[in-house]
């Protein structure tokens, strides 16, 4: 850098003044005793020292007399009672009861200007604690169990029964109201198909179904093959729990055989060819076909005619498909336990036995 270069770049550089401070005789003036310095008497009207603080202002900046400034603007705070006010109001502060180092006008005052900040904080602790909830502090489920059909459902029953057995920490118990082909002109909600693909959707581990409902999920592989597990609740089972089920024999061929007649063109260009295993018939789950049964678990079926029953299986999509049949095989087990408790609730239901 030349000599002329660092020269000019040095007069660039502004140098910090020194704050002017009034004269200490002025600051220790009395209201009276500024409105003198001011050539104005103890009556004067604020404008009258406005216009006389203005005119000696123009004078001395003129003058570029930084100290007559700095005296005459101290001279006018105490002339207006401007700094008697304040000091007025720091006694009154400090003589009134404190909050955490405020007084209840401080406070006032901040809030007035720093609400919005806590407004915006207070809704981003909230965020953080929604979402410490849902993916921390919640507990995880651990177990689904989805109905799906023509049918009302307390989940509550099924939902305690999981968890007072021990046999979930935290199942989840969903329902879906859908109404499947009939000849009842049955009431059918809308949303009801697309909640039942969303149940499936998140792989429950258990599925109850209705009676017209089954076949589809048969067709569609839903349904985990129990041939095996049934042989062993009739080696295992009593007869007394043997006569609250009834085992779900279906096949691939057999839906073909009753629904593809009724199936619009569309859906029967996507049928698929058979093959040898699909005719094959398999238990795909069981039945609940006794009303008191199926009230004591929590369903009533809405359905007026044909086969009422409905169908517990297991999801072949399942995550732990063994834990899901022995969660089946025992809540299923239990029938008797879910009719007295359902009698003790209702002691005048009779059972239609």
């Amino acid at each position: 850098m030349s000599k002329k270069e660092k020269q000019t770049q040095e007069t660039h550089v502004p140098e910090k003044k020194e704050a002017i401070l009034p004269d200490p005789s002025i600051e220790k003036m009395t209201k009276a005793e500024a409105l003198a310095y001011f050539e104005l008497p103890e009556w004067a009207s604020r404008e009258e020292l406005d216009k006389q603080f203005w005119k000696l202002g123009k004078t001395y900046k003129a003058q570029k007399d930084e100290q007559k400034l700095a005296d005459i603007a101290c001279a006018y705070n105490i002339a207006n009672g401007e700094r008697d006010r304040k000091e007025a109001e720091k006694k009154k502060e400090e003589s009134e009861k404190h909050y955490f180092g405020k007084t209840k006008k401080q406070w006032q005052d901040f809030w007035s200007y720093e609400w919005i900040k806590f407004v915006i904080g207070i809704a981003v602790v909230i965020a953080i604690v929604a979402v410490l909830r849902v993916f921390i502090l919640a507990p995880k489920l651990d177990f689904r169990l989805s109905s799906i059909g023509y049918f009302e459902q307390n989940l509550d029953i099924l939902y305690d029964y999981l968890k007072s057995e021990d046999l979930c920490r935290e199942p989840d118990v969903a329902m879906a109201n859908f109404v499947a082909e009939n000849n009842e002109n049955a009431e059918v909600d809308q949303t009801g198909a697309q909640k039942a693909i969303a149940l499936m959707a998140v792989y429950p581990d258990i599925v109850v179904y209705d009676a017209p409902s089954a076949p589809t999920y048969v067709y569609g592989e839903n349904m985990e093959p129990l041939d095996e597990l049934y042989e062993e609740m009739k080696a295992t089972w009593t007869q007394d729990q043997l006569s609250h089920i009834e085992p779900y024999v279906y096949s691939r061929a057999r839906f073909y055989e009753e629904y593809a007649a009724t199936l619009p063109e569309i859906y029967k260009e996507d049928l698929e060819e058979l093959t040898e295993e699909d005719y094959v018939e398999h238990v795909y789950g069981f039945k609940v076909k006794d009303e008191l049964d199926q009230k004591a678990m929590g369903y009533t079926i809405k359905w007026e005619k044909g086969d009422k029953s409905l169908i517990f299986s297991v999801n072949a999509a399942g995550d732990d498909i063994e834990r899901a049949k022995n969660v089946l095989c025992t809540m299923l087990s239990d029938i008797d336990k879910f009719r007295s408790a359902y009698r003790e609730k209702y002691p005048y239901i009779e059972s239609e036995d």
